[in-house]
């Protein structure tokens, strides 16, 4: 449903619409790489780039994220911020922050050790290398708490050695730069670069509530800024605190895109 609200960031112009991937665009999938976009999902964000500069902010390395959504045109950013790309990386440069070159070396000597010491005695433990550290995902361990205790009591010292972060979302560890650098740094930088006067961003997990915080800043700077929950029945509780719309599971966050295309093309009309 458009709110009164979601009109008012709507009409603005320049406009952005900024996207996280896994549990807002696409289903929760047991593996990583079994994740698809929600059925019409790629023709809802191509239309979408007749109106708006479109986004899509994953935690996942951006190559693997651009996989999955595989459309052209889009703003892709990868591992929470520290991999930009305008386009798809078959056809534009990714490119690294500067400041997260240092870290590579340390978050890949973390995950060597999560692979020789936690690999063979967590059943079902899946490492995903990123440019800057990775994740550990163990939902499909035995006991996932206990995998979850036993990856971070392992982690802790090694990474504080490395100067290395360790961060937590939905059945997986993340191994992080110790950057300033997240999805509200990345959203500010979206709105700077494209100039805009209003903003959208969706998401589900703890790692997006740092962009539907942004979204306030945005606002009390002046800016027509709006952020969106998509609800699962683990999505944290922050998230439906400072979320403006909450939607449910992934089909409502495409029934809303699909209701926000036909606004968008209608007002056009309308102001033609």
């Amino acid at each position: 449903m458009i709110t009164e609200a979601l009109q008012q960031v709507l009409i603005k112009r320049p406009l952005g619409l900024v996207y996280d991937i896994d549990g807002t665009l696409s289903p929760i999938a047991s593996m990583p790489d079994q994740a698809r976009l929600y059925p019409g999902t790629a023709e809802l964000l191509l239309q979408e780039q007749r109106y708006a500069h479109v986004g899509i902010v994953t935690g996942r390395a951006l190559a693997d994220g651009a996989r999955i959504v595989n459309v052209e045109g889009l703003t892709y950013v990868g591992t929470h911020g520290l991999e930009w790309c305008e386009g798809l990386p078959s056809t534009h440069p990714i490119v690294l922050i500067p400041e997260a070159q240092p870290y590579i070396a340390p978050g890949n000597a973390l995950l060597d050790l999560v692979e020789r010491e936690l690999v063979p005695v967590i059943s079902g433990l899946i490492v995903q290398r990123k440019p800057v550290g990775g994740s550990l995902h163990y939902r499909l361990a035995s006991d996932p708490e206990q995998a979850r205790e036993l990856i971070l009591a392992t982690l802790k010292e090694p990474a504080q050695r490395a100067n290395m972060l360790i961060g937590e979302g939905k059945r997986v560890i993340e191994i992080l730069a110790p950057l300033t650098t997240n999805k509200g740094t990345a959203l500010r930088r979206f709105v700077n670069q494209f100039e805009l006067r209003a903003i959208i961003f969706a998401g589900d997990d703890l790692t997006d509530l740092n962009g539907l915080l942004e979204v306030e800043k945005l606002r009390q700077e002046g800016y027509a800024a709006l952020g969106i929950a998509v609800q699962h029945h683990d999505t944290p509780p922050a998230m439906l605190e400072h979320a403006d719309i909450v939607v449910q599971e992934v089909e409502g966050m495409i029934q809303l895109m699909g209701e926000i295309n036909a606004f968008l093309a209608n007002y056009e009309v309308s102001r033609a």
